[in-house]
């Protein structure tokens, strides 16, 4: 045993002991223990050093089946962080056989505020009987728990009856077990495979007193059950192969406080829907109630149309969601679902990447639906990548709109000969980031064919321009039109080999005199006094150096 710091009398870590005996320690507070080979740390019942433990940290021990004996958890009454990582045979956080009458312990309120279980193969509960309340709990973390099969603590408070013993409500046994997470502010579960539900399959009905308690009950499948979760701020769900809902029976949540929500890699999951009777449940029944405050939203599922909207969302399901973030790989080209669309009407940043989707906006449904003449009114940041299948008609700006947008940015789309029309270009008043990249058939930006323009095509607000990886780009525009650039700053351009020029037409770039022109991430072009003469010049030179090679590789050709 050392002092982690040597002017910390208080504080320990153990690294290395073959057998770890029993020592008082009085004023612990803060304890690491860290590839420790032994099978139990504490032998006896009387524990005076727990009593100011504040902080446990457990890593690499490989040979604990569990960490606390349940004669601690009387003494672990300022516990507030506790952190259990990789150690390959622990299967309980508390082992509760030999305790004793089931009355004298299951009425513990553990204080803990932050719990993380990260890497525990065989870990299968938390509590052996969980019956253990965590009211002050703020954040909890499951990682990688492959036989976690549920993380909700079931827990009975001392004024209801036993467990076992039920009463009768609505002519429906009632088991009176409770889930308290009342402060619990941030819960994120990834990689337990064996984790089909969020709470258990026996039902839960909500206690109208305590929102976020909920009583265990054997309940009729037409009966709705309620859960409120009132201080979730973040919660993050990922690569979880078996879950399959929240909850199986009817249910609705309710997340007053959630800003922030990932759902990643949960294929078997129906992501947003209505509540049903019979079939399987979504894993969130959506209404007006359920996400008030939502802001950022990120999804990940293999099918978009079953994972995002199972039926028609109400327009107030998502009334402050500002982010968008969709990843997801559908086999057959499709669209993003209307009664998706118009939950959003705060919609700020819409990032969208890995899909074979045609169009983003339905068409369809946005013509036939009054009042709406394009989605997203709000949109500011637009980020579109590897979308094989997406077309020209996805600026429309009758579909979506664009008069809000400072940013646009598309990568690895190939679908696309050009970016867009004339007339969705005089749209983008408010653009100031505009960056291209790895589109292999995009011959143009701008396209003007079989638009009759009038006047100059003004950028009245970019500032910054990068062209990437574009190996058929002739030109930004082939238009003979002008083109105007008043507050330009920046031009990027990388490996772009068939673009001889910036356009056909007049060019007004005031801003731009004075920088340079990036050719490639390891130098610069010397500035030639416009745009459109340096890029000539970059397409003369890059033509130069490629002749100059052919020449080389034909006189090598000739030795051999």
């Amino acid at each position: 045993m050392e002092n982690e710091d040597p002017a910390c009398t208080k504080e320990y870590k153990l690294f290395v002991a073959n057998n770890l005996d029993y020592a008082v320690i009085p004023n612990l507070k803060r304890l690491t223990l860290s590839s420790i080979g032994i099978h139990m740390i504490w032998h006896h019942p009387s524990s005076s050093s727990l009593t100011h433990l504040y902080r446990l940290r457990v890593e690499g021990c490989h040979n604990l089946k569990y960490l606390f004996p349940s004669f601690l958890l009387k003494d672990l009454v300022l516990l507030r962080f506790l952190e259990i990582k990789d150690c390959n045979m622990m299967e309980q956080v508390i082992f509760t056989d030999g305790l004793g009458a089931e009355d004298h312990w299951r009425n513990y309120t553990i204080l803990l505020e932050s719990l993380s279980l990260k890497d525990l193969p065989k870990l299968k509960d938390i509590c052996f009987e969980n019956y253990l309340e965590f009211p002050w709990l703020r954040d909890l973390t499951l990682k990688n728990c492959p036989l976690l099969k549920t993380f909700i603590s079931k827990s009975v408070s001392g004024d209801e009856p036993p467990i076992h013993q039920p009463t009768q409500t609505n002519d429906s046994a009632v088991l009176n077990e409770k889930v308290v997470f009342p402060r619990l502010e941030e819960l994120l579960i990834q990689d337990c495979e064996s984790l089909e539900e969020i709470i258990e399959l026996q039902g839960l009905i909500a206690n109208e007193s305590q929102s976020t308690s909920a009583t265990l009950s054997i309940v009729p499948e037409t009966v709705t059950t309620k859960f409120v979760f009132p201080h979730v701020t973040h919660l993050g769900l990922g690569k979880l192969p078996r879950l399959k809902s929240f909850f199986s029976r009817m249910h609705t949540t309710q997340w007053p406080s959630l800003k922030q929500m990932e759902v990643i890699e949960c294929p078997k999951a129906r992501i947003f829907g209505e509540v049903q009777i019979s079939n399987q449940q979504p894993l969130f029944c959506v209404n007006e109630d359920t996400f008030p405050v939502l802001e950022g939203l990120t999804l990940k599922t293999s099918d978009m149309i079953k994972g995002i909207c199972d039926g028609q969302l109400s327009l107030q399901c998502f009334p402050n969601l500002k982010l968008l973030n969709l990843q997801f790989f559908p086999q057959t080209s499709t669209t993003l679902p209307y009664c998706f669309i118009r939950s959003l009407p705060k919609l700020q940043k819409l990032v969208i990447n890995n899909a074979s989707i045609s169009e983003l906006v339905q068409s369809e449904g946005l013509s036939h639906k009054g009042g709406h003449t394009s989605a997203f009114p709000q949109l500011k940041e637009l980020s579109l990548s590897e979308l094989p299948e997406l077309t020209l008609k996805t600026f429309e700006p009758s579909l979506l709109s664009l008069k809000n947008l400072t940013t646009l940015e598309v990568s690895i789309c190939q679908a696309f000969i050009n970016l867009m029309a004339c007339s969705t270009s005089k749209s983008l008043t408010l653009l100031e980031r505009l960056s291209i990249a790895d589109c292999e058939l995009l011959e143009e930006i701008i396209s003007c064919e079989g638009e009759d323009l009038q006047g100059s095509i003004v950028f009245p607000k970019l500032k910054y321009l990068k062209l990437s990886h574009l190996p058929s780009l002739a030109s930004f525009s082939l238009a003979h039109h002008s083109l105007e650039f008043p507050v330009l700053q920046m031009v990027i351009v990388t490996e772009c080999p068939k673009m001889k020029n910036f356009c056909q037409g007049e060019l007004s770039t005031p801003r731009l005199e004075q920088m340079h022109l990036t050719r490639d991430e390891d130098g610069e072009l010397q500035w030639e006094g416009d745009l459109n003469t340096t890029i000539k010049h970059m397409f003369d030179e890059m033509n130069m150096q490629n002749s100059q090679a052919v020449e080389v590789t034909d006189q090598l050709l000739q030795m051999e």
